[in-house]
């Protein structure tokens, strides 16, 4: 069915193209690998960190996600995947897929280093008709003014198209077989051989008419959903001003209402959301009046964090002296539904930071039911073993992510093993006021911050 220059459709793998590269095994690249191994292609990674290759050789993944290590054990003992620090050789046409990672620079603006230095390690092994297919988020045009004037100079015939990864992390094995492939190229013919491609692998593609429409679809899908949180955590910020919580406006607000449907204000962070709207602004940078909105729900996401920890700070300095305090913080990965060990761009990592410059003398500590260790930069924190450790003799216990453990916990005994006039901060607020009620704790939330007895930068 075709719709314009969209196109909806199902089709089998061209015989030729099931043999992959992957270059870069990240989060994308090596679920990807994964996925694609286990449905009939071969498929080649190509990584240059140590740890990620020492981890495949023992037949697992550097990070958690469900059914993954299975996965990628199955197919490394079948031959289905295998893996190098170098790209490999061949005579054979073969499908490169560009999965590797685009950070921020100090200035805010895309680094295309990785994708250069990707693309260049693609054009050295570059055989006449191979695909090469950019899965990476880039600013709008890299796909054609980037990577096919890099690939050109090889001065071989190649397919070239732009097909974002959109994943769930935590859930990325099993979209992967569900979601809609987004396939994006400057000619028919392309386009074709690339959803033939993906359509061995996914119930369905879609096909846009270039690759600039594609990179496009991936930049507003986040910053759609950076501002749909933004409105949210903006409510909360108008709520801390004011003796109501926000959760009950939003919640209550939507209930049986079809036409308000907004999330629950909290924090907002992760490898994309964190850049996304930034990549898609610069992208605009030529013509200021726009992307303004897309840089004011960002700002309202990342105030969320320090809006908070202006609070904690305020409180810890107003009850006690600061150089004996303990401050925990619990989940710290950037999400907790679903589940991830996940810590970039989390909103806990920022947190921390600022806690520590706040109170440098404190003992921080932090806890997450997925997170088993804190990476290899050397940080002023302890990861404790048990959530009751982290908190015990705590002036302030903080919940940053949302996580279900912590749905359920027991606030009125995690107050009774903490020091007397602590903090219990909540930036989901799952709790009522009340509930430490006859205790020597304060409960708090995002969104949540009046109260009878703290209001501001003193106690009442």
């Amino acid at each position: 069915m075709r719709f314009g220059h969209i196109s909806w459709v199902t089709l089998e793998v061209d015989s030729m193209d099931t043999n992959v590269v992957v270059v870069g095994l990240g989060y994308v690249g090596l679920t990807l690998s994964a996925h694609l191994s286990s449905v009939g292609f071969r498929v080649h990674g190509v990584e240059i960190r140590q740890s990620v290759l020492e981890s495949l050789r023992e037949k697992k993944s550097f990070f958690w996600e469900p059914n993954l290590n299975e996965v990628i054990s199955k197919t490394i003992l079948s031959g289905a995947f295998s893996f190098s620090e170098n790209m490999p050789p061949s005579k054979e046409v073969r499908v490169f897929i560009i999965t590797v990672g685009t950070p921020l620079d100090i200035n805010g603006n895309t680094n295309l280093a990785p994708i250069i230095n990707a693309s260049k390690q693609v054009a050295e092994v570059l055989n006449e008709g191979d695909l090469v297919i950019l899965r990476s988020t880039v600013k709008l045009g890299t796909t054609d003014e980037i990577v096919a004037q890099i690939l050109s100079k090889k001065q071989v015939r190649f397919d070239l198209a732009f097909c974002p990864e959109r994943t769930l992390e935590g859930s990325a094995l099993q979209e992967l077989g569900n979601l809609p492939q987004i396939i994006g190229a400057n000619t028919l013919r392309v386009r074709q051989r690339a959803a033939k491609f993906f359509g061995h692998s996914t119930s369905s593609v879609i096909t846009v008419s270039n690759t600039k429409t594609a990179e496009m679809i991936k930049l507003v899908d986040n910053m759609q959903r950076d501002a749909h949180f933004a409105i949210s955590n903006e409510i909360a910020a108008m709520c801390n001003d004011l003796e109501i919580r926000a959760v009950e406006v939003i919640n209550f607000g939507k209930l049986g209402y079809p036409r308000t449907n907004l999330p629950t204000p909290g924090p907002v962070g992760g490898p994309c959301l964190e850049k996304d709207s930034y990549i898609l602004a610069e992208s605009f940078s030529h013509t200021p009046e726009l992307g303004q909105v897309t840089l004011s729900t960002r700002k309202a996401n990342e105030n969320v964090i320090l809006a908070g920890a202006n609070f904690i700070s305020d409180f810890l300095i107003t009850k006690f002296n600061e150089k004996s305090i303990k401050i925990a913080v619990l989940g710290l990965a950037f999400k907790g539904k679903p589940e991830t060990d996940d810590l970039r761009g989390s909103p806990s990592i920022t947190l921390l930071e600022i806690l520590s410059e706040k109170f440098p003398s404190a003992d921080i500590f932090c806890w997450d039911p997925m997170v088993t260790n804190l990476g290899e930069d050397k940080v002023s924190w302890n990861l404790a073993s048990s959530l009751d450790n982290a908190a015990i003799g705590a002036n302030a216990v903080v919940i940053v992510n949302n996580h279900p453990k912590f749905d359920g916990l027991d606030i009125f005994y995690l107050s009774s093993i903490m020091k007397k006039n602590s903090l219990i901060y909540d930036f989901w607020d799952r709790y009522s006021n009340s509930i430490l009620d006859g205790s020597h704790s304060t409960y708090r939330g995002w969104g949540n911050h009046k109260s009878n007895d703290f209001e501001g930068n003193s106690l009442i």
